[in-house]
């Protein structure tokens, strides 16, 4: 190895950078190039074997750090016949996967020791703990970007406080909210109202949530009415308490604010309406001009049909969805999964 095996804080360095390598979700081929380095070897390969997903093989070699090549399992197969080599093996959490950590050198190079031996042992079970961790990192980001679409795709912002009541997080359409001053507004770091009035009343809503009363289970939910400078109607604001636990930004957020712009309709997508109502082309482009708000009328000369076939598709729709007034149209398609969906266009 490149540093004495008794130098404590050299190993703690390098042992820092492998953690850190793994921690930053970069590849677990860097990490092996870290290890190949520190231990002047000819080649590293980590495998997880993982009953669930499958075996995995990375072999990374000297002069080839970002190589990467599909028969690796076969050429550690060869490595290992012709290299002086040391492996440690550890089970994954569950024992549903198995981590491998085999470090080879040449045969013309000193053989590997205890010491080396050891660290090897440290170092595999770092390497399970890291690439465990990542995934379960990688996994709560995927959940947070799906909540935080549908979120917007219903038109709710959500504005995320911390113990202080300064804003940690916002959604996509939060910060255009925000954005857009109208209403509501980010000023030093904390939300707040555009009428002085009505923000004493939501600074007291976040406060009771922060500070909730003596004796009481937990704090309630407040909801506001604000009005807005531009003259349309007022903002729809929840300020509700996050559960409290987790880590990083869970463990930091305190306050939820939901905020509902009631002038934004939530919009359907044509394909998915037609998809789950089984209706055809036409009359799912008539089903979302009457969802987006349009009479029957605007709706034919949008799609430049005439009244009495918009209204013999709109008969047709009624017949498939088992409703008869129009008005529960618009609320069966705003109740529906169609308000999920990609790429909907206001009609």
């Amino acid at each position: 190895m490149t540093f004495h095996p008794r130098s404590v804080v050299e190993f703690g360095l390098f042992y820092n950078r492998v953690s850190d390598s793994l921690l930053s979700g970069a590849p677990l081929r860097q990490s092996a190039e870290l290890i190949r380095r520190q231990f002047a070897a000819s080649a590293v390969a980590i495998r997880i074997e993982d009953r669930a997903a499958g075996g995995q093989c990375i072999l990374v070699e000297a002069g080839e750090p970002d190589a990467g090549r599909g028969d690796e399992a076969e050429r550690l197969a060869q490595l290992l016949e012709t290299s002086h080599h040391m492996a440690s093996t550890v089970a994954g959490e569950g024992d549903t996967a198995r981590y491998t950590l085999t470090v080879l050198r040449e045969l013309s190079a000193p053989g590997f020791d205890t010491e080396e031996a050891s660290v090897c042992e440290i170092l595999v079970s770092q390497l399970r703990r890291g690439a465990e961790l990542s995934a379960r990192i990688g996994a709560t980001e995927i959940e947070r970007a799906l909540y935080s679409r549908v979120m917007d795709r219903l038109s709710v912002g959500v504005v995320i406080l911390d113990e202080a009541g300064r804003v940690v997080r916002c959604s996509s359409a939060a910060e255009a909210a925000l954005a857009a001053r109208d209403g509501v507004q980010l000023q030093a770091g904390k939300l707040r109202a555009a009428s002085a009035r009505e923000d004493r009343d939501l600074q007291a809503a976040i406060r009771a949530v922060l500070q909730p009363c003596e004796g009481a289970d937990r704090p309630a939910s407040r909801g506001l009415s604000l009005s807005r400078p531009s003259g349309s109607r007022n903002l729809g604001v929840i300020v509700q308490p996050v559960p409290a636990g987790g880590s990083g930004l869970a463990a930091s957020a305190r306050v939820a604010v939901y905020i509902r712009d009631p002038e934004a309709s939530a919009e359907v997508e044509g394909e998915l309406v037609r998809q789950l109502f089984d209706l055809t082309p036409a009359e799912a482009a008539v089903a979302r001009r009457l969802t987006a708000g349009l009479s029957l009328e605007d709706a034919a000369s949008s799609l430049d049909i005439s009244r009495n076939t918009a209204r013999a598709h709109l008969r047709s729709i009624f017949s498939k969805s088992g409703i008869t007034r129009q008005t529960e149209l618009v609320r069966l398609m705003l109740n529906s999964a169609a308000v999920l969906g990609d790429q909907a266009r206001v009609a």
